[in-house]
């Protein structure tokens, strides 16, 4: 296991936050750290930008923590972080790296987020510690070791509606979604509450991979987000404002990318 420790000014204020890292996945947030200054750069820059003391964040599908972490120094103790993670290994690792920094305004939370609550099949991927899915990632081309020892497990489930309610979140700031393909599904779940308005940013993955395995397609999440409420948006590398994405306007699929989705008053108010 290796430390890696992250130093960042953001206005007057220094932050210094520990992670400890292992897996081939760990080691790549650590190269990309160390060649470009940023893990997910449009992500991170995103985050710094939108969120502020006293906000809440949720971080599904938390992994590790990396923005989980990065989230808690922004809003400070006057504010909540969530972070979801429904795997043994990996919620011991956020668990730990949110010890390791003495942090207890994050809420480490073992379930996932789906349209349902109660339980759920969950399958590991045994290639990426990151791509633990809904759906069997043993389909995948790539995934050759979880073709040759495929498991899978049963995990909580909740919706986003029974997550908020358990910790007294009547709004949120900013919800990051990264679920290999369950997006589409978390959100139809969320359905009544999304269009109160009470979430103003979401950042979900775009996995065209998962998406088809878990029986969605990129047009119909983006035409799920518009019915929401929300504008389609892609946060930008250099942290300058997102660019808005028309309703014909749809990235290459061929790639792994992130949108966000932005009440039109909350990106306003940028």
């Amino acid at each position: 296991m290796k430390e890696f420790e992250l130093d960042l000014n953001i206005g007057d204020r220094k932050l210094h936050i520990r992670f400890d890292l292992d897996s081939p996945v760990h080691q790549s947030i650590l190269a990309e750290l160390q060649q470009t200054g940023a893990y997910e750069a449009a992500t991170s820059k995103f985050l710094f930008r939108a969120l502020r003391p006293g906000d809440t964040f949720i971080d599904v599908g938390a992994h590790i923590g990396f923005f989980s972490l990065l989230a808690s120094f922004v809003v400070g103790p006057d504010g909540k972080v969530i972070a979801v993670e429904p795997t043994d290994e990996n919620y011991a690792q956020l668990d730990h790296n949110i010890n390791l920094n003495k942090l207890d305004h994050i809420h480490p939370v073992k379930s996932v987020i789906s349209d349902t609550d109660g339980e759920a099949t969950f399958y590991l991927n045994k290639d990426n510690d990151g791509g633990h899915a809904l759906w069997d990632p043993s389909a995948h081309p790539l995934n050759q070791k979880t073709r040759d020892n495929p498991e899978s497990m049963t995990v909580r489930s909740m919706t986003l509606q029974s997550l908020m309610n358990d910790f007294d979140c009547s709004h949120v700031r900013l919800i990051k979604i990264d679920t290999e393909g369950a997006e589409a599904k978390i959100l139809r779940g969320a359905r009544a509450l999304l269009k109160t308005g009470a979430v103003d940013f979401i950042i979900a993955e775009v996995n065209i991979t998962g998406l088809e395995e878990m029986g969605e397609t990129i047009g119909g999440l983006f035409t799920l987000a518009r019915e929401l409420g929300f504008v389609v948006c892609l946060p930008n590398k250099d942290g300058s404002p997102p660019i808005l994405l028309l309703s014909d306007n749809t990235p290459d699929p061929t790639y792994i990318y992130n949108i966000l989705l932005a009440h039109p008053a909350a990106l306003a108010s940028l």
